[in-house]
């Protein structure tokens, strides 16, 4: 932009100096007539004015054309030389004493009174000292000769703007572009940084030296406003860890007590319900853990074999509903970056979930694929678009929630996988039902090698 407003300045600037082209031209061409006029003054051997032009200025005045007319007058106003009567009436008017020189526009005159020329000349008149002492010329002629000689100097000068000017124009953008890509290039590498943070890297902070100068204020304050979120950070999650402990505890107590009372109406709900809550306040401490594990990008975990550890698991409990549970899983391990236990949660949660929502007499199938993936899939009610996008939000049960369910389970999952590098994802199963899909992160190892 200041580039494109320096070349509009200059066009300017250019522009009114062609327009005044031809003024200076003629002022040029005038003065030139007059030092060579005086140069041509002298005095004979009796001491009288002389007047010996010499031949390009005889031809100059003898040319009707050009309308070259002169007059030289000395300090009392009397006219010692002439270029005959027409010079006297068009330069008459026109007359003055300056001190140094006088720039006119000659009187209008008709063409009969100027033998058939353009009666608009352009003149001057200058105080010159010569031969024969100090004396007053002034000097006359048309504008049109000199009119093409300007504007041929101003399309030449145009013309050298442009292949001059052009190329610097260019240059001094891509150098612009060049200065504020290298000025703001820690910038960029701070930009970086701060994307790559996020609750498992919350303590990182933005080296503030590899800010340009002009940012480090902003990169200073970023990493303190940083500080004071990991602050409330660590104390929420201190607080959910406290008051999960806090109601282990009375819980343990209430159950304790339940067992050793004796049978009354009601007792098998509240035992369902005591259990529920046991089941939240366990999922709560595990969310509260996740959130502050930190696992090793060359730590690596073979999900072939978690996989059937949970198969085998779990298989019981979807015999007793009723239902099936199968494992398809490829010859070759499939190894990503995870840790063991971790991963398993997540794993156990995403089949928990499948046969407790699988229509009865149905398999739920857990599949191990390349590259780096682990399916669930069952033949439950699916999940619908409009709640797809919050199914893995902590306490989001989807519109049938089961009366053992927290709705936490999803959303451990999906801190799971975040804590991975990873996510889970749902879409619909051809024939009716869900594939849950946890993508996992290749090793470091292998990442380095491809």
């Amino acid at each position: 932009m200041l580039a494109l407003i320096g070349v509009l300045i200059a066009a300017y600037a250019i522009t009114r100096q062609i327009r005044h082209l031809d003024d200076l031209v003629q002022e040029v061409a005038l003065g030139h007539q007059i030092e060579d006029l005086a140069n041509a003054l002298g005095r004979d051997a009796d001491g009288m004015p002389t007047l010996d032009l010499p031949p390009r200025l005889l031809r100059l005045y003898e040319e009707e054309h050009n309308g070259s007319v002169f007059v030289i007058r000395n300090q009392t106003g009397q006219v010692l030389f002439d270029d005959g009567d027409n010079a006297l009436k068009i330069l008459e008017p026109g007359f003055t004493f300056p001190s140094f020189f006088h720039y006119f526009q000659a009187v209008d005159m008709s063409p009969e009174e100027a033998r058939g020329l353009d009666p608009q000349r352009f003149g001057m008149t200058e105080r010159v000292n010569t031969d024969i002492g100090e004396v007053f010329i002034t000097v006359a002629q048309h504008r049109v000769a000199d009119d093409f000689l300007s504007r041929a100097v101003a399309i030449e000068l145009v013309d050298d703007a442009i292949l001059v000017g052009g190329p610097l124009l260019i240059l001094f953008i891509l150098a612009g572009f060049g200065v504020v890509s290298y000025s703001t290039r820690g910038l960029s590498f701070l930009s970086e940084k701060a994307r790559d943070i996020g609750p498992q890297t919350i303590r990182t902070r933005l080296p503030v030296h590899a800010a340009p100068t002009e940012v480090m204020p902003l990169a200073h304050a970023f990493n303190e406003a940083m500080d004071r979120v990991a602050e409330g950070y660590d104390n929420q999650q201190r607080f959910t860890i406290d008051a999960a402990h806090q109601l282990k505890t009375p819980l343990a107590v209430l159950r304790a007590r339940l067992e050793t009372i004796a049978p009354f109406a009601g007792r098998d709900l509240l035992e369902v319900d005591l259990s529920h809550m046991e089941t939240l306040i366990q999922q709560l401490l595990t969310s509260a853990r996740i959130s502050v594990v930190n696992i090793s990008p060359d730590e690596t975990i073979t999900l072939n074999a978690l996989a059937q550890e949970v198969v085998v698991a779990l298989a019981p409990i979807a015999i007793e509903q009723g239902n099936t549970l199968e494992l398809e899983r490829p010859d070759v391990p499939v190894v990503v970056m995870g840790e063991s236990h971790l991963a398993m949660e997540a794993i156990r949660n995403l089949v928990n979930n499948a046969i407790n929502h699988t229509a009865d007499g149905t398999t739920v199938t857990v599949r191990v694929s390349e590259p780096h993936k682990l399916q669930v899939l069952d033949r439950g009610p699916g999940v619908p678009d409009s709640e797809k996008k919050h199914i893995f939000m902590p306490f989001s049960q989807g519109r049938k929630p089961t009366r053992n369910g927290t709705g936490m389970g999803l959303a451990i999952v999906s801190q799971i996988m975040q804590v991975h590098f990873g996510k889970v994802t749902v879409e619909d199963r051809d024939g009716g039902g869900a594939v849950f899909t946890l993508h996992f992160s290749p090793p470091l190892v292998r990442q380095a090698e491809e």
